[in-house]
């Protein structure tokens, strides 16, 4: 039978050994924690702490990036550069810090995605999913090849491809489908660009005004597009030009599949050049400028989310947002 002094002395053996395993469990957080945020490291262990304190990568707008989240994708990338490189594939030279911008940009995408989707109201449901899936399997003999080949590729299984891939991807068809067919907003551009059109009507700079309101890569240049001929531009761009005389305007906008266009011949040259059958033949130039308002874009809707977006990142890694968070 056992002596009080012993039971004492078994009694405080067991709160020392529970402050040591504390102090041992408190350490491996602390370690675990650290080499999240100094090392971005991505080892079983710190990912495992990482995923029990639910530890982000960064906040985008309101909603938190997990760091678990990060290093998956991380470890599926480093696998897919792999794969590429006994395959000859594109991925196959990404440095370390590419591939971590990749992940970022990826995950981040996902949660402006998200956004959109609510925006728009729509969704990913299962027939879609199930679409996506049947289309898969005409390219492959049955599903244990397609999760072999996504295994080969990403290391996940087709279940994690459909919910980090598939899912987001039927999403941004959904919302550009949304965005093209949006009149409403069609008609806003046509109101801005019939403003500005007026502007210049009235006096306004046709350079000046390009510079400002222009929405392609010759807005820098004052909408300059240089000389070009027939057969250069789309149908209705190149009728509305080749009806000008040097120094007119448009007066009225010109509709193209791009968008909604001011145009001004600057000059008309006529010089020699070859036709189809190789004769030497005389070929009017032209030397116009334009300013373009877009047509909804799901591309540059998406920019535009991206640039009025809130960035935090918190790990010790590149900063692919940098430049829009020095915007």
């Amino acid at each position: 039978m056992e002596t009080k002094n012993e039971q004492q002395n078994m009694k405080m053996f067991g709160y020392g050994l529970v402050g040591v395993l504390a102090i041992a469990l408190v350490g491996s957080v602390v370690c675990g924690v650290y080499r999240v945020y100094a090392k971005a490291a991505t080892d079983n262990f710190t990912v495992t702490v990482a995923k029990v304190l639910r530890l982000p990568a960064m906040k985008v707008n309101s909603e938190r990036v997990l760091y678990s989240d990060y290093a998956e994708d991380l470890r599926a990338i480093h696998t897919l550069v792999a794969y590429d490189k006994s395959t000859g594939g594109n991925n196959a030279a990404l440095t370390e810090e590419q591939m971590s911008d990749q992940v970022l940009w990826r995950l981040a995408n996902n949660i402006l995605i998200k956004e959109a989707a609510a925006k728009y109201g729509v969704n990913a449901s299962s027939q879609d999913m199930d679409s996506i899936k049947a289309n898969l399997l005409k390219q492959f003999k049955d599903e244990n090849e397609i999760n072999a080949e996504i295994s080969k590729r990403y290391g996940w299984t087709f279940a994690q491809y459909q919910d980090k891939v598939v899912k987001n991807y039927i999403l941004q068809q959904k919302i550009a489908e949304k965005i093209q067919g949006d009149q409403a907003g069609r008609e806003a551009i046509r109101n801005k660009a019939l403003a500005v059109l007026n502007e210049i009507k009235g006096g306004k700079d046709f350079a000046a005004e390009a510079k400002l309101y222009g929405e392609d890569g010759t807005k820098a240049n004052g909408g300059d597009l240089g000389w070009f001929g027939k057969g250069d531009m789309v149908p209705e761009f190149e009728k509305a030009v080749y009806a000008l005389k040097p120094g007119e305007m448009t007066q009225d906008l010109v509709e193209t599949q791009y968008g909604y266009h001011i145009i001004k011949l600057d000059e008309v040259k006529t010089e020699k050049a070859k036709d189809a059958s190789g004769k030497m033949v005389d070929q009017q130039k032209v030397h116009a400028r334009h300013i373009l308002f877009k047509f909804p874009d799901p591309s540059t809707y998406m920019d535009s989310l991206a640039k009025s977006a809130n960035f935090h990142l918190y790990l010790k890694v590149h900063n692919p947002f940098a430049d829009l968070l020095n915007k």
